[in-house]
């Protein structure tokens, strides 16, 4: 009768066949009735047991082994080590980890809520910092889901960074990525996620985003895009605006990055602080007369701010040389031809309405290309030519000339025999057939249909530049009226020495040679054209300097060639298409020529950061190729000139003459959102005087101006960065040492080892002897090794192993050890997760050490790891004895504990689980 007794209504039971179960009803004759995953049964008492908690199955099975021991403890550190205060810094990325990103990384951990504008200056990090959040977030068991918001041209570069370099597994939603929504609801599937705002922002997918799971996190890029104005008194919110509108309230957390927040109107700014605390500022007078409080939503540093760990500057110098000169006779005439047929196609494209877009898209491509070089738009020529002639041959063959179309199929061979310099012997005519039937086959299937799209992308993304030559060769849908006969004459006037930009380039190398034979140079420029001219030029004036050519294509295939250019006797020159402008670090190189100037100069900044960026120990000379007769180069030292006279007006401008780099980004970055560059250069051609360029280019400088004084006047009360504020996060050696003891301790459970080579190298051996990974404790030796591997939180090795510990049996956890006490105690550690109303979560690790008499023993809270590794010692409490202590004792002080600190107050709501337990003896009790 007494074992009936046990089982009573409420208590969870388990049956040898149904499982899990709840008890609905008192025993009766044997049997008692109860609820399981299959539905009600009645059942016989015998068949089943009493499920204990957690709890109870850890105080029911302490034991004094030494084995048992290092077990418990290493489960405590697989607990405690992913949430240490220095977490962020102990990444084992291979990045050079910055006073600043770990400070800013910490604070916004560490916040609630974690609402943030993080606006650091460009070229101060702010994908890494991201990453970093990320990374602690996760590792604190705070981040399960979330969603990256970047830019299109972006979405790889942050895929790239975020999973390469962070091991963090995001995928790409979208068309061209590795997920999409056509059959389900992709973002109830998938945690992590990576989308352009384009493919979001559509209302469908707005309504399947809000349909599934909130989010822990949401980051949008380049957040001054989510722009909303005010028109009288109606608000006028923009795609990307309603976009974060939805998402701010289906996420815990939400970060908006971008280096130039503030476009110069105060209401489409605090529309942007809205996003993150709609209470903050009740109205933009607000927000001017309180921008103190700005502090509570806003990280703003400078590259003043930033230092390196001893305080010493973060960056060197730059010095930026603008080299003009004027074309020779031949290329003025080439030129002025160029610019009738550039000037002709844009007329036309404008009488032909929204059909004529198309055409406008090619011009423009056309006319970027003859920027960058002439032998680049000589060839763009030569191909067009042969696409326009395959494409006539068409026609004629529909027609049923076929006298026409053999003739014209013979002129398109000799062209290409031409273009690809192939012989006219058998084999040389057979490559000839293979590239003609490889050309009529893309005609026919217009492969090229969406090219102009892409190569006219206004994020200036690889894709563009890549593929813009054969976008503009290939789309022949498009066409001038006798555009072949035009071609032919404009190949005719091609000018045959070398040209003018060539050769002062060449002049350039050779006086730096001279002055130091091994220097290293990067020569930037934007197309395939320049590029294949640069390296010819460069071979046959130089022979033996070596070239190394960066053209894009993989992440991998551009740090091959930033590897061989960065080897002692590797190539002296690195010449870098678009690709080379993202996602490469040339900080060994000190020389950087523009060969092309981009439309955007905020893309020559981002040229100009492949070399001047943390790590560059000399100046970094910048040297400009500016032809200063051709549209292009008039517009841009007109531009330089308005940016040099503001920068004197303002004190910000050196000995040398070069405007200070914080307000040539801001003006820019202001600019940018005022101009549409490719709009500015296309009307140029049809004003040779650039009398309306000037008016346009000085109202938008001046905008950008005031824009840059607005913006400072209301970000003047924001904290900088202090090095004293990293002070605490400096010296992450106990840590490493932590995590070297967890690993060494793990690995011996596995018959492997980790085996000392000096003070900050370590072997991992596998149990047939053979080395596994070498790791280092130094960032700089991981940074510059490729051999070697960081140890860090969040290496694979590491995470393995915590997860593992993690899952240790409650059976095997609580241990009984003895100490030099007053009084025996009782340590228990608990992981505590609180939740509050907005979804906000927070795990703490909590000790609570007691006398048997209830009095609280701080002394040994500190030290709660020592205790777990202290001198085996029998058990002396019973189970029954530990679990009345619990209930009447430690529980109720744990619960005081949690509410005295604040863990518990308002509507937050709490779970405690207990990862430790160590009974203390004073070694007097048993003998």
């Amino acid at each position: 009768m007494e074992s009936e007794l046990q089982f009573l209504p409420g208590e969870r039971i388990v049956h040898s066949e149904f499982g899990q179960g709840v008890i609905l009803e008192p025993v009766r004759d044997g049997y008692l009735r109860a609820f399981f995953g299959i539905g009600e049964r009645r059942v016989p008492v015998g068949s089943i047991r009493q499920e204990l908690s957690r709890l109870e199955r850890i105080l029911r099975a302490v034991d004094n082994g030494a084995d048992r021991a290092s077990k418990a403890w290493l489960s405590y550190e697989a607990h405690a080590l992913p949430i240490m205060e220095s977490a962020s810094a102990l990444t084992s990325a291979r990045i050079d980890l910055l006073p600043h990103q770990v400070v800013l990384t910490h604070r916004i951990a560490t916040a609630s809520p974690r609402r943030f504008l993080i606006a650091d200056e460009v070229g101060l990090g702010k994908t890494i910092e991201t990453a970093l959040i990320l990374r602690e977030l996760a590792s604190r068991g705070e981040l399960d889901r979330a969603l990256m918001v970047v830019p299109a041209g972006l979405v790889n570069n942050w895929h790239r960074e975020l999973n390469e370099v962070f091991n963090l597994g995001f995928e790409v939603f979208g068309s061209e990525g590795d997920i999409t929504d056509r059959k389900t609801n992709a973002f109830a599937k998938h945690d992590r996620l990576i989308a352009s705002v384009d493919t979001l922002k559509r209302p469908a997918r707005i309504r399947r985003l809000l349909d599934a799971p909130r989010w822990d996190l949401v980051v949008f890029d380049e957040a001054h895009h989510l722009s909303a104005s005010r028109n009288g008194g109606k608000v006028r919110k923009t795609e990307n605006y309603k976009l974060a509108e939805a998402l701010k309230d289906h996420s815990r957390d939400l970060l908006l990055l971008s280096a130039t927040p503030h476009q110069g109107n105060h209401f489409q700014f605090w529309m942007l602080v809205q996003l993150m605390n709609p209470t903050l500022f009740a109205n933009p007078e607000d927000m001017l007369g309180n921008r103190h409080r700005l502090n509570t939503v806003m990280f703003r540093r400078s590259k003043a701010d930033a230092c390196q760990p001893d305080g010493s500057p973060l960056f060197a110098r730059r010095c930026v040389h603008t080299e003009s000169f004027l074309m020779n006779l031949d290329e003025r005439r080439f030129y002025e031809k160029l610019r009738e047929y550039l000037q002709d196609g844009f007329n036309l494209a404008r009488r032909q309405g929204n059909q004529g877009r198309a055409l406008g898209f090619l011009m423009a491509i056309f006319q970027k290309i003859a920027a960058s070089s002439f032998a680049a738009v000589r060839r763009t020529l030569k191909r067009r030519l042969l696409m326009l002639t395959l494409h006539e041959a068409h026609l004629r063959d529909r027609e049923l000339d076929i006298e026409g179309r053999e003739r014209l199929i013979n002129e398109a061979r000799e062209l290409i025999h031409e273009e690809f310099a192939l012989s006219h012997d058998s084999m040389g005519r057979s490559e000839v057939d293979r590239v003609l039937a490889d050309l009529k086959y893309r005609l026919l299937k217009k492969l090229d249909k969406d090219a102009l799209e892409m190569a006219a992308d206004p994020y200036g993304s690889e894709y563009a530049s890549t593929h813009a030559e054969e976008a503009a060769a290939a789309a022949v849908n498009l066409h001038l009226p006798e555009e072949r006969q035009r071609i032919v004459e404009l190949l005719g006037a091609f000018p045959q020495q070398r040209e003018t930009k060539a050769q002062k380039l060449l002049d350039g190398l050779g006086t730096l040679w001279r002055q130091n034979p091994d220097e290293k140079i990067v020569v930037f420029a934007t197309y395939l054209g320049s590029v294949d001219l640069i390296a010819r030029e460069i071979n046959q004036t130089f022979p033996g300097q070596g070239v190394v050519i960066l053209r894009g294509g993989d992440h991998g295939a551009k740090v091959a060639a930033e590897r061989r250019f960065r080897q002692k006797d590797g190539p002296r020159v690195l010449v870098c298409t678009a690709a080379g402008r993202e996602g490469i670090n040339l900080q060994f190189s000190r020389i950087l020529f523009n060969f092309d100037l981009p439309w955007n100069p905020m893309d020559v900044e981002q040229r100009i950061g492949r070399i001047h960026r943390y790590g560059q120990n000399y100046t970094a000379q910048v040297y400009n190729l500016v032809l200063s007769d051709t549209i292009e180069g008039r517009i841009f030292l007109m531009l330089d000139e308005k940016l040099t006279e503001i920068a004197r007006t303002v004190g910000k401008v050196d000995d040398q003459g070069n405007v200070a780099e914080d307000l040539r980004t801001q003006i820019l970055g202001q600019l940018s959102e005022r101009l549409n560059y490719d709009r500015l250069y296309q009307e140029a051609l049809s004003d040779p005087e650039l009398k309306r360029t000037q008016i346009e280019l000085e109202a938008a400088m001046s905008n950008s101006r005031e824009a840059r004084q607005v913006v400072f006047n209301l970000f003047q009360d924001l904290d900088g960065f202090s090095l004293d504020d990293y002070k605490p996060f400096s010296d992450v050696s106990s840590s490493l040492d932590r995590i070297v003891r967890f690993l060494s301790a793990a690995l011996l459970e596995r018959q492997q080892k980790l085996v000392r080579i000096d003070e900050q190298t370590y072997d991992l051996i596998a149990e047939d002897g053979n080395r596994q990974v070498r790791f280092t404790l130094n960032r700089n030796a991981a940074t510059a090794q490729d051999e070697l591997e960081l140890l860090g939180l969040d290496h694979p090795i590491i995470q393995s192993e915590l997860t593992r510990w993690r899952s240790l049996p409650p059976e095997a956890i609580g241990i009984a050890v003895t100490a030099d006490l007053d009084a025996p105690a009782l340590l228990s550690i608990w992981i505590v997760e609180t939740t509050t109303g907005n979804g906000d979560r927070r795990i703490v690790i909590q000790p609570i050490a007691i006398t048997l008499d209830g009095i609280r023993v701080p002394a040994i809270e500190r030290q709660g790891g020592h205790y777990l590794q202290a001198t085996p010692a029998r058990p002396w409490l019973l189970p029954e004895q530990r679990f009345e202590i619990f209930s009447r004792i430690v529980e109720p002080t744990l619960q005081r504990e949690l509410k005295h600190k604040g863990t518990t107050n308002g509507d937050s709501s709490y779970s405690a689980e207990l990862i430790a337990y160590v009974e203390i003896s004073t070694g007097k009790i048993h003998g």
